[in-house]
């Protein structure tokens, strides 16, 4: 594995790039769902814990998935279909996936399991 960096997660969502900066709410991220503020951890457990290389390897993805949603929806995110975290969780899973920490289809097996009611939403 590369080198990791050493910067704070603290110190990484403050100074993120506004086309890719969370959504915030007086200063405080802002999360609608419980999922969104799961999926907002798991990025930064990744990254604490050293499974990523860089902050870079998520950012990279994440506005690259951004990107996709722009062009995708004429660039509009005032669209009411526009969501942050089902970005952030689209660049995850590709992040997981490209890397080799979990394959293609253990993420959709797992996801359809969810969706036919076979396994239970767990919340921390």
């Amino acid at each position: 594995m590369k080198s990791c960096e050493t910067n704070s997660t603290e110190s990484i969502i403050s100074y993120m790039p506004e086309e890719t900066a969370p959504p915030r709410t007086n200063g405080e991220l802002d999360f609608q769902e419980p999922w969104e503020r799961l999926s907002f951890g798991m990025a930064l457990a990744m990254y604490e814990e050293k499974k990523l290389s860089s902050w870079e390897d998520f950012r990279s993805r994440l506005i690259q998935q951004i990107a996709v949603w722009e062009k995708e929806n004429e660039g509009k995110k005032d669209n009411p279909d526009w969501n942050y975290y089902e970005q952030w969780i689209k660049a995850l899973e590709r992040l997981v996936v490209e890397t080799g920490m979990i394959h293609k289809r253990d993420v959709d097996s797992r996801t359809n399991e969810f969706l036919a009611g076979n396994r239970d939403e767990v919340f921390y």
